[in-house]
């Protein structure tokens, strides 16, 4: 028998000082409310009330229980209330901005099973490489990849990415392979078009900081376009080591200056103001979160 509807009943008994007027008041049989008064009883290990022919009046256990038994039901009917007002909130629309290669990558499941846990919640998902303006497009949220200018936007890192720079054998074998970041002037470079460092390519080596920069050859607004362009021998590229990772471990790719290391990118939530933070949002920030503390990128 459940505890909270059994002191539900014995706290109607106190109200109407009668089993009888418990009873007609929440529409039961007298023997139903009987038997909720003697479960607790039991599970109390208490008279709670005395029953005479004539009158009715709670032990010193049964104003005890009535007392405490108020103000559980009370927190409950709050927490329920609270609760309610929550998922009502849950429902509505979130508009979210990703890059294309990453969101098709990996958007798909993450956002599968968000929707499993928050059906009410509707998802609009625009994938694209430029940089939207969440305020005027009326975005919730922007996921982006790399080191972030200074702007009034919140913004909450999530994961980590590396990069690599690389390019095809074949490549290599007909332009040679440079040893030094300077030597990328002789090469041709496969640019991606919203990278924050431009066309110049950022090094280190141990405590040492190196840059080097290519010949002009192709600025593309997508870094899978520009892998298959390396992996046909165009050039020499830097991308995201989750759209390399086939290449790389089929050969079509290869390192290029391996013993030279590169600033791992940030993956961020950006989103417009704290003090505006929507149960919706929330809910799938932590989401987000958690995927990737469960499944890292790098």
């Amino acid at each position: 028998m459940d505890t909270v509807a059994a002191l539900k009943v014995f706290m109607e008994v106190a109200e109407q000082g009668a089993f009888i007027g418990a009873a007609e008041h929440l529409s039961m049989s007298r023997s139903s409310v009987s038997k909720h008064i003697a479960f607790l009883e039991q599970r109390f290990g208490a008279r709670l009330i005395n029953r005479t022919t004539r009158r009715l009046s709670l032990t010193d256990a049964g104003r005890e229980v009535l007392t405490r038994g108020e103000a559980i039901v009370r927190e409950l009917a709050t927490l329920e209330g609270v609760l309610h007002d929550d998922q009502a909130l849950l429902d509505g629309r979130l508009r979210i901005s990703a890059p294309h290669a990453f969101g098709t990558l990996y958007l798909g499941p993450i956002l599968a099973h968000y929707r499993q846990a928050y059906p009410s919640v509707a998802l609009e998902l625009v994938l694209s490489d430029r940089q939207v303006d969440l305020v005027d497009e009326g975005f919730d949220m922007a996921l982006r990849i790399g080191k972030l200018e200074d702007s009034t936007l919140i913004a909450r890192r999530i994961g980590n990415i590396g990069i690599t720079l690389c390019a095809s054998p074949d490549y290599l074998a007909r332009a040679g392979t440079p040893q030094h970041p300077w030597e990328l002037s002789s090469h041709q470079g496969l640019h991606y078009r919203y990278a924050r460092h431009g066309q110049r390519w950022h090094f280190t080596r141990g405590a040492n900081h190196h840059s080097g920069t290519t010949q002009a050859g192709v600025t593309a607004n997508s870094g899978e376009v520009l892998r298959d362009m390396a992996i046909a021998g165009m050039g020499i590229t830097l991308q995201p080591d989750f759209l390399l990772r086939e290449a790389l471990d089929s050969g079509q790719l290869v390192r290029v200056l391996p013993e030279y290391d590169h600033d791992v990118l940030g993956l961020y939530c950006v989103y417009a103001h704290r003090d505006q933070m929507t149960p919706r949002l929330r809910s799938l920030l932590d989401h987000l979160r958690e995927w990737f503390e469960r499944y890292p990128l790098s």
